[in-house]
C-alpha cells in the first residue's frame, strides 16, 4: 500500500517536471524565433537581378546600439517589403546604415567602417522562380571606440 503512494507521489513529481520543461522550452522558441521590431531604411538596386534592402532595429533605447540589417532579395517595386523581410535572415547585422556595396552578376561586395555584429557569406532568394544564391564579399574596417 505504502509503495502505491509513493509510486504515485513520483509520477506526480516527475509529470510537474516535464510540464515545466516543455512550458520552457516552447517560451524559449517563441521568444528567440519572434521577427524583430525593425523599421524599413533603404533600398539599393546593385544588378539585375538583386537588390540591397536594409533595416534598423525600432525598439532600442539610450542602452541598446543601432543595429542595422543588410538583406539581399529581388526588387520588389513599390510593395510593402517588410513583411517579406521579416520571414528571412539577414546576412549582415552592424552599428551603421552606411556601406558601400555593389554587384557584378551573383557577386555581391560589401565594404564597411564599423562594428559588424553577424555576417555570413551566403544568402538565398526566387527570382521567377529561379534560385539566386549570391556570393558575397564582405571588406570591414573596426573602430576603436
Amino acid at each position: 500500500m505504502q509503495e502505491r503512494s509513493v509510486i504515485r507521489s513520483m509520477h506526480g513529481v516527475l509529470t510537474v517536471i516535464l510540464l515545466m520543461l516543455v512550458s520552457g522550452y516552447v517560451a524559449c522558441q517563441y521568444f528567440y524565433n519572434t521577427p524583430p521590431h525593425d523599421i524599413f531604411i533603404s533600398k539599393k538596386k546593385l544588378s539585375d537581378s538583386i537588390c540591397l534592402y536594409v533595416t534598423k532595429y525600432d525598439e532600442g533605447n539610450a542602452s541598446v546600439s543601432d543595429i542595422y540589417r543588410f538583406y539581399l532579395d529581388k526588387d520588389e517595386g513599390n510593395i510593402d517589403i517588410m513583411e517579406k523581410l521579416r520571414e528571412r535572415s539577414p546576412f549582415l547585422e552592424t552599428n551603421t546604415p552606411a556601406v558601400t556595396a555593389s554587384a557584378y552578376g551573383n557577386t555581391v561586395n560589401i565594404k564597411i567602417t564599423g562594428k559588424v555584429y553577424s555576417f555570413t557569406n551566403s544568402d538565398l532568394f526566387y527570382t521567377d522562380g529561379i534560385a539566386v544564391m549570391p556570393i558575397i564579399n564582405l571588406v570591414a574596417n573596426g573602430t576603436r571606440d
